[in-house]
């Protein structure tokens, strides 16, 4: 397996970087949509060898993110193109299809480190958790928008969270005891509540609780769900697609919608193969980061790779 240095100029360490370059199998000039682009680390791997001749499309939703990019890959400058956009709009950007279609979904270090943007329950902060600030509601508006029904549904779904009701009705009351601007409430309303509901067990679930919102902002799974279906639209045959998630909801639809792909059509009558698979799986199960890389960086620890190539036209 190649040996690539996991730190780039940035300081942001791609996850699985070794193992999404081998099975992904990059080669010069080929082009790639990133579409979690990130601070630029998974993308700064992928032009290097795509080059000569490569290109790479990156998409964020993030503008602040999407600065941060541009500045670490400026020596490619002449082989990138950047769009602020979730990627649940991918298939309309164009240049496709391409070779390579990638996507991490977890969190960005920018998003984890500023208070200011509300994805941490470790500091407090407006509670926002949008990936794009400039549309949709922040988690402050969903909680002051919803019924106790509608947050019990987001954590039980979104979080697998007990005494999601309990939770749910304890937020309501909570945002509901007093008027604020909306902008006043802040990440310390949410942990309050969780710590009145689940006392000494809080800490446990207080990152589902805070996954449970952001996913609902969000819609991260819907996102996901659009960006599978639109893989066949995408992808040149021989192109090759990897994902890599952070929990059991998101893998679990990765999971499913490839198998599904790959899954030959059989004869009702014989049993035999009727139609081809016109996609093949490149990883049989979830590719997962080694003690080394966890040690490294512990943000790997959750991190499931899976990936699958396109073998003709649908």
């Amino acid at each position: 397996m190649q040996k690539l240095a996991l730190n780039p100029s940035n300081g942001h360490v791609p996850v699985l970087a070794n193992e999404v370059l081998t099975i992904l199998a990059p080669a010069p000039g080929e082009s790639v949509l990133d579409c979690t682009l990130g601070l630029g680390g998974h993308a700064g791997l992928f032009l290097n060898a795509v080059s000569p001749g490569g290109q790479l499309i990156g998409l964020d939703a993030d503008h602040t993110n999407l600065v941060a990019a541009k500045k670490h890959l400026h020596s490619f400058e002449s082989q990138i193109q950047l769009h602020r956009m979730n990627f649940r709009n991918a298939s309309s950007i164009p240049g496709l299809p391409i070779d390579i279609v990638f996507a991490d979904l977890g969190l960005s270090s920018p998003h984890v480190d500023d208070p200011e943007r509300g994805f941490t329950y470790r500091a407090s902060g407006p509670l926002d958790l949008r990936y794009d600030r400039s549309s949709g509601q922040s988690a402050a508006e969903f909680i002051l928008s919803s019924s106790v029904e509608e947050i019990t549904k987001v954590l039980r779904e979104f979080g697998e969270i007990q005494r999601s009701y309990q939770l749910a009705k304890g937020l309501h009351i909570h945002f509901h005891t007093e008027a604020r601007h909306l902008n006043d409430w802040k990440t310390d309303d949410v942990v309050q509540c969780v710590e009145k509901v689940f006392t000494y067990r809080a800490p446990k679930v207080l990152p589902q609780v805070f996954q449970a919102l952001r996913i609902a902002v969000n819609d991260e799974l819907g996102a996901l769900r659009s960006l599978l279906d639109a893989l066949p639209a995408i992808l040149k045959p021989g192109g090759r697609c990897g994902i890599i998630s952070y929990h059991s909801l998101e893998d679990r639809m990765v999971k499913q919608h490839f198998r599904s792909l790959s899954t030959p059509v059989l004869d009702e009558r014989t049993g035999q193969v009727a139609t081809p698979a016109p996609w093949d799986l490149l990883t049989r199960k979830a590719v997962v980061a080694s003690a080394g890389e966890t040690s490294l960086n512990p943000r790997s620890r959750s991190a499931k790779f899976r990936a699958i190539k396109r073998l003709s036209f649908d």
